[in-house]
């Protein structure tokens, strides 16, 4: 492990045991969230790549959210002669919280959703789903870090791993969710 990932650990332990007697999580029927999130990919397009979305959530029961999700990459120039990487994804999740009365609140979730990729001479499009794991730590009422792990298979090869087109992938998130 280097020391970026161990500064980052060390940043997020210090943050947890701070926070730890004063956050009560909003996971109630009828509350609503914002969350924006960076996609740390290690096997991206051309290497290790980092990407954002943002999504919109409400709580449909007690414990149980759905979630739209907009995602977005671009990496210009990668392939050599102008070649451009993007992609574009829209989707929903539906993810179920556990432990609910806590400051760590795991969940577990599914997705769905439809995703464009534009790569070097390869322009193609599809449809996404798979599992989501995660483990929200509430910093407060209304403020969650997000820690998200997502795998997602596609009914094309969508995903660019390491100059490969592949129709499964692997990324984990991390990411800040704030509840109206």
């Amino acid at each position: 492990m280097n020391r970026s990932h161990l500064a980052t650990a060390a940043l997020l332990a210090s943050v947890v045991s701070t926070t730890a007697a004063t956050a009560a999580p909003r996971t109630e029927r009828g509350a609503q969230e914002l969350s924006v999130h960076v996609s740390l990919d290690f096997e991206g397009a051309v290497g290790d790549t980092i990407s954002a979305d943002a999504g919109w959530g409400w709580f449909v029961r007690d414990g149980l959210a759905l979630r739209g999700i907009v995602s977005y990459a671009i990496l210009e120039d990668v392939a050599g002669d102008e070649s451009d990487f993007r992609t574009l994804e829209l989707g929903a999740a539906l993810e179920h919280h556990f432990r609910r009365d806590r400051q760590l609140v795991p969940y577990v979730g599914v997705g769905a959703g439809w995703r464009k990729t534009e790569f070097a001479d390869v322009s193609r499009s599809g449809p996404v789903y798979g599992p989501r794991a995660g483990l929200k730590v509430f910093l407060a009422d209304n403020v969650a870090l997000d820690l998200e792990l997502v795998y997602r298979f596609a009914g094309d090869d969508v995903f660019v791993n390491d100059f490969v087109v592949e129709d499964t992938d692997l990324a984990s998130a991390i990411g800040l969710r704030v509840y109206l």
